[in-house]
């Protein structure tokens, strides 16, 4: 009987591996085929000159999309490190995918979760794992058509030092119920600088700021809906808070843990973060639309600093604080779907926050349908975000 058991235990285990291998297993997807497109867009505003260009500010901007598109073939991950190519950004484009595969080596591959240090995948190298996420694939597939249609949009911006398209589940979670989701490349490479940061002699107030009401324009073209939303994961959070203060064309705001939840010294938020300090403390902003603030903060209470925020509601949704502040991205859990062969001692931390990421994403569609539904809520809600 009891070998019969520990067949039974390890037959079990065995078939729970086995069902789970990719994301989809954990982001159900909705009922429409998930199109995607790249395109771009030129800022007359602002010049970008740098290696062999010289011209107006580039964007490349990706949209998933509600589509009836005939199934093909799935694309890729390492598909969206490609930009749709431009012969006269040819330089600046394969710029960008080294520096992209660059930052995703360093942010979701050498760190090993339980011990801090530096990740051994056994007999793969970094590139080597890098390369085999990059064969996993999406449920997205090519389609340049949106069409005319009243989807709701979502723009997403990624923050500093982060790749636009870090967020392909949650970009297909919401394609696939309806909506439109948009990210650009809010950051450029500059010759001799790190990536993101804009030489001293080349910076202009309020750019940042300005991009973001660019992109806000550019996703107003694509359809005829006015339900335009916005996430941002943190400096993208920040950035929603320093653009749209006064801005009703945004009926509601996401933010995904801005870094400053857990700051209760305001002096040293106003060095910090002297953008967000302005509009919160200083100006005392009134924001026209709802907001929801996501942080691993573990305490069922407003979040210090935010607290200040003055909005028509306000959702505050917290959960325990082994949540790391890159498990809000798709991009954090790619590595747990490559098998077994790949050596990983940290895997069940990954699979630990997976159901956390999914009620994230159940909850910011709940908020946001709950706006498009003109719910009813009380000024202040809290939320605690279980396993």
């Amino acid at each position: 009987m009891r070998s019969k058991i520990i067949f039974y235990l390890v037959f079990l285990q065995c078939v729970t591996v086995n069902a789970q291998k990719s994301l989809y297993d954990f982001v159900k997807l909705g009922d429409y085929q998930v199109g995607f497109m790249d395109t771009l867009v030129l800022d007359v505003k602002y010049d970008y000159n740098t290696y062999d260009y010289k011209g107006q500010k580039p964007y490349f901007v990706q949209i998933w999309h509600p589509t009836k598109k005939k199934k093909k073939d799935h694309l890729n991950v390492k598909d969206f490190f490609v930009f749709k190519q431009n012969a006269s950004l040819k330089t600046v484009q394969e710029q960008l995918t080294t520096q992209y595969k660059t930052l995703f080596i360093r942010d979701f591959l050498t760190e090993n979760l339980v011990t801090g240090e530096p990740n051994n995948y056994g007999k793969y190298s970094y590139e080597e794992v890098f390369d085999l996420i990059g064969g996993l694939e999406t449920r997205s597939i090519y389609d340049s058509n949106i069409g005319n249609s009243d989807f709701p949009i979502i723009i997403y911006h990624n923050g500093s030092q982060g790749h636009p398209f870090e967020n392909i589940g949650m970009a297909e979670y919401f394609a696939s119920r309806g909506y439109i989701f948009i990210t650009a490349t809010f950051e450029l490479q500059f010759e001799n600088n790190p990536f993101g940061m804009l030489p001293y002699e080349r910076y202009i107030t309020d750019e940042e700021e300005e991009s973001l009401k660019f992109i806000t324009e550019f996703a107003k073209s694509l359809n005829s809906s006015s339900s335009i939303f916005f996430v941002g994961h943190s400096l993208g959070a920040q950035m929603g808070l320093r653009t749209f203060g006064q801005d009703s064309t945004i009926k509601g705001m996401i933010s995904l843990e801005t870094s400053i939840e857990f700051k209760t010294d305001y002096e040293k938020i106003k060095e910090l973060w002297p953008e967000v300090y302005q509009k919160i403390i200083t100006e005392k902003v009134n924001y026209p639309f709802p907001i929801l603030f996501c942080a691993a903060t573990g305490k069922e209470k407003p979040f210090n600093f935010l607290e200040n925020v003055k909005a028509p509601q306000i959702t505050y949704a917290s959960t325990k604080t082994e949540f790391e502040h890159n498990a809000y991205l798709s991009f954090f859990y790619l590595r747990y779907f490559l098998g077994n062969e790949v050596q990983q001692t940290d895997k069940a931390i990954l699979e630990n926050r997976l159901p956390l990421y999914v009620k994230h994403l159940d909850l910011m569609h709940n908020f946001i349908d709950g706006i498009l539904n003109n719910e009813n809520k009380t000024d202040i809600e809290i939320i605690f975000i279980k396993e």
